[in-house]
């Protein structure tokens, strides 16, 4: 590949902690603030109202992206027939007894990680949250890529496109579009490697893949290209999103260090529930993603009868700011306070209504089981600030206290 620009970060990226305020001010005096071609919703009650409406508030903004970059994926469908008949056929393939295993795994390997650093500085995305993910990926829906790193390039640089590049930047596009055109090739022989294997009765592993392949159309199943499209979206969706989370928990306990402690005694007992309650709660103060996209398809009122009632005009792309709706003190229980075993309806971190993560019951484990390997050890400290490439985490060094 040739040459291209650097990556630019995210408003909420840029903003970092000084976004507390700036939305604390928002959802005071404009909750709803419409300028120009976008509305900022900023109170939890609004911004579910905009998520659970998706007649009304669609994701046709990666609809068109999703289209050039393979074909139509579930991340990218509003609530048409296709829609439901790939959600429901993924569904049957990706079940919910497969999370507890899926956890195991995830905990096992970044187990080994952590112990391969031994004594010295460990990169927690480089050297644990990137190469267990993209193992995860390779053995749950059997969809290796070539290798790590390639990979790990083809999957964040279609999400920035498809669901950060709200500018719609011709850099950023043409490289996602180069890097999909090396994606569907090498999906599309996983495909038929499978396919070959499953037609010789030889030995396969039960992954998502084989069991796409085994169900038939007129069953529910997926036909092939579909199956390309459908496996492109999950690694899209997977992999960057819950690399950063990770790190973004990381980073909001090292500024924590009771915390961090508390957590660190948790995960020394085996508790992995309580290690959750705080890698949720740090999430909620560093989360992944500020807000969502929506665009709004036909003129709608939001917060009908309340003082901060307004139209939104179909056009509108909405943007959804579910950090600043759990910082909301009408309806979050003291929600300026880092407060673990929250319930969790407080927390918007995989979003809701119709496009809740997919891989919400299968998040709810492999972060926590990430954190337990990286937090039952010795004491952390911090061996260098967090780097980002763009809107990613790039760098996150940690070493364990009493050692340089």
């Amino acid at each position: 590949m040739g040459a291209v620009s650097p990556r630019r970060r995210g408003l909420g990226d840029l903003l970092g902690d000084r976004s507390g305020w700036v939305f604390a001010l928002l959802r005071r005096f404009r909750p709803i603030l419409s300028a120009g071609p976008f509305t900022v919703v900023t109170r939890s009650d609004d911004v579910r109202e905009v998520l659970g409406d998706h007649e009304h508030f669609t994701v046709a903004h990666y609809t068109p992206k999703m289209a050039e970059i393979t074909g139509p994926f579930i991340l990218g469908l509003d609530d048409t027939a296709l829609y439901r008949y790939d959600h429901a056929a993924l569904r049957a393939v990706m079940r919910r007894d497969d999370v507890p295993a899926i956890g195991h795994e995830v905990l096992a390997a970044a187990r080994t990680r952590v112990a391969a650093a031994g004594a010295g500085e460990l990169d927690v995305v480089r050297d644990l949250a990137d190469p267990v993910l993209d193992g995860i990926v390779a053995s749950y829906l059997g969809a290796p890529g070539p290798d790590t790193a390639t990979q790990l390039r083809w999957a964040r640089d279609l999400f920035e496109h498809i669901f950060l590049n709200a500018s719609n930047d011709a850099a950023i596009r043409a490289r996602a579009l180069a890097d999909a055109a090396e994606m569907r090739p090498h999906i599309d022989g996983l495909i038929a490697a499978r396919k070959a294997r499953l037609a010789t009765d030889a030995p396969v592993p039960d992954d998502v893949l084989t069991r796409l392949l085994q169900a038939k159309e007129q069953d529910g199943g997926l036909h092939d290209l579909a199956i390309r499209h459908n496996l492109i979206g999950l690694i899209t969706g997977w992999i960057p999103t819950v690399s950063k989370a990770f790190a973004m928990v990381v980073e909001e306990l090292l500024r924590r260090p009771e915390e961090l402690a508390a957590a660190q005694r948790a995960a020394r007992a085996g508790d992995q529930q309580l290690v959750a309650s705080y890698v949720f709660e740090a999430l909620r103060f560093r989360p992944q993603t500020w807000a969502l996209l929506r665009v709004c398809a036909a003129d709608r009122v939001l917060a009908a009868g309340t003082g901060r009632e307004t139209v939104v005009r179909a056009g509108t792309r909405v943007l959804v700011a579910t950090r600043s709706a759990m910082f909301d003190g009408s309806v979050v229980p003291d929600a300026g306070r880092f407060r673990p075993g929250r319930a969790w309806g407080d927390y918007l971190h995989f979003g809701h209504g119709l496009h809740t993560c997919f891989g919400l019951q299968i998040n709810r484990v492999q972060l926590p089981a990430l954190a337990m390997a990286l937090l039952e050890g010795g004491d952390l400290v911090r061996a260098g600030d967090l780097r980002w490439d763009g809107p990613y985490p790039a760098s996150l060094r940690i070493r364990r206290a009493g050692r340089s």
